[in-house]
């Protein structure tokens, strides 16, 4: 039977709260460990050097939303190809 660990958070933050997450995530994957903890939950992940990226948007009725998905095999090297392997990002 496989193991699944599992760790769910949903939350209000403020845009400084969600920029240092993603400077700590971004940490990880540079040391190759993240840790995401809660009350409730924790899980350890192991980034692999190949990782499946993905980010999707939607604005719809005056509301915006943004999706980021990482995703990678633990335990094997996988190439992933897609439509392109750059994407841009500006503010």
């Amino acid at each position: 039977m496989p193991e699944t660990d599992k760790f769910d958070h949903e939350s209000i933050q403020d845009k400084q709260s969600i920029r240092e997450f993603f400077n700590v995530l971004i940490e990880g994957l540079e040391k190759g460990n993240i840790v995401l903890s809660s009350e409730d939950d924790n899980v350890l992940l192991t980034p692999a050097e190949l990782i499946h990226f993905s980010v999707k948007t939607k604005k719809k009725d005056g509301k915006s939303r943004m999706s980021i998905k990482l995703t990678w095999k633990d335990s094997q090297l996988e190439m992933y190809r897609g439509k392109s392997n750059v994407i841009h990002i500006s503010s």
